[in-house]
């Protein structure tokens, strides 16, 4: 019996090792920085990721009066600013006086809303990869303002709708980083042929291994949606377990590859 059970064990290692060899662990992607750790869009989020070695940090991309792109998930800067009113009503100047970190906790209390140039140059310097939420602003000069800073390879686009999605594949035909929200395994194909992403982006709780391995035969990548701040630690094991190739977590510090 005790010859069985060792045997048993083995054959459990043997396998584990296999789906690992098969299935690289997943880059991990931090919703809107490590944000159950500090202030969401933000620099000090920013190097929370940095700090526990989160791959990819994503964050909302919205624009001032006066052209300036800024971090911001909302339209309005209320909700995590002392700020009130759209954003596009306020002049970049003005923006920069901005608390963004009190609503937080009162240790955050200063903490600037982040222009989009300051995480550019945060993420360039340490390694760290950018999810752009497009929200609002000139997509060529976003465009532009990534390429000046070197991170045109290592910043990812996504966007809340179909429309922009494809009209950023016919601007930008030539950038490999495009993301699609793809809502039911029975809409895959239509998606991928439709906007052509290099990223298929889908709820884990709708994803299955069908459609990892769809996305895979068509050379596309894939990105499973595990959030939510109660756990999760189910959902992970199944992303990981399907061999998706980034999971999108509201709480990176407990994915990162420091805590492997």
């Amino acid at each position: 019996m005790k010859k069985a059970a060792v045997l048993f064990l083995a054959i459990l290692a043997l396998l584990a090792l296999s789906c690992r060899e098969h299935y690289p662990y997943p880059k991990i992607s931090g919703h809107r920085g490590a944000n159950f750790i500090a202030p969401e869009n933000t620099l000090a989020s920013a190097d929370s990721c940095i700090r526990y070695g989160v791959d990819i940090m994503e964050c909302d991309v919205v624009i001032s009066k006066d052209s300036v792109f800024y971090l911001l998930h909302d339209s309005l800067l209320n909700r995590t600013t002392n700020g009130t009113g759209p954003i596009s009503e306020w002049y970049s100047q003005d923006l920069d006086t901005l608390d963004a970190g009190s609503w937080f906790g009162p240790e955050w209390a200063g903490e600037p809303l982040p222009r989009f140039s300051a995480i550019l140059e945060k993420a360039a310097q340490n390694g760290l990869e950018l999810t752009v939420d497009y929200r609002s602003g000139d997509m060529q000069a976003l465009v532009d303002l990534i390429r000046s800073y070197g991170m045109l390879e290592h910043t990812y686009f996504t966007f809340y709708s179909a429309d922009l999605t494809k009209q950023f594949r016919q601007t930008f035909p030539d950038i490999h980083t495009l993301q699609a929200y793809v809502y039911e395994p029975s809409q895959l194909d239509a998606v991928l042929d439709e906007m052509q992403p290099d990223i298929a982006v889908m709820w884990i709780d709708r994803m299955n291994r069908k459609v990892v391995r769809r996305c895979h035969e068509r050379g596309v990548q894939v990105l499973a949606l595990v959030l939510g701040l109660d756990d999760r630690s189910r959902q992970n094991r199944k992303a990981i377990s399907l061999g998706v190739d980034c999971i999108a977590t509201d709480k990176p510090e407990l994915l990162a590859r420091r805590n492997k």
